[in-house]
């Protein structure tokens, strides 16, 4: 399907599972050759041609923590450059 349909994230990887789920691989295969010069549409304007309202994101269940150290470590730096200027001042 990443042939026929613009697929660019998980969403849109979501979305047209969504379509093929609901229609079909053969019903979705000729929607989206009926849609043909206009290059390979995102899964976005297929549901907006069949008027159908894309199904919400999903979220992720296994989301990296953050690992905010090196941010910090700047931010640190950051506040000391700013408080030795403003003890010259």
């Amino acid at each position: 399907m990443d042939e026929l349909i613009r697929i660019e994230n998980e969403y849109d990887r979501q979305t047209v599972a969504w379509l093929h789920e609901r229609l079909g691989e053969q019903a979705l295969n000729e929607v989206v050759l009926r849609m043909h010069g206009r290059g390979r549409p995102y899964a976005s304007e297929v549901c907006r041609t069949l008027g159908l309202t894309p199904p919400p994101r999903k979220r992720t269940t296994h989301a990296r923590p953050l690992n905010r150290a090196v941010g910090e470590a700047y931010l640190a730096t950051i506040r000391a450059i700013l408080g030795r200027s403003h003890m010259a001042a």
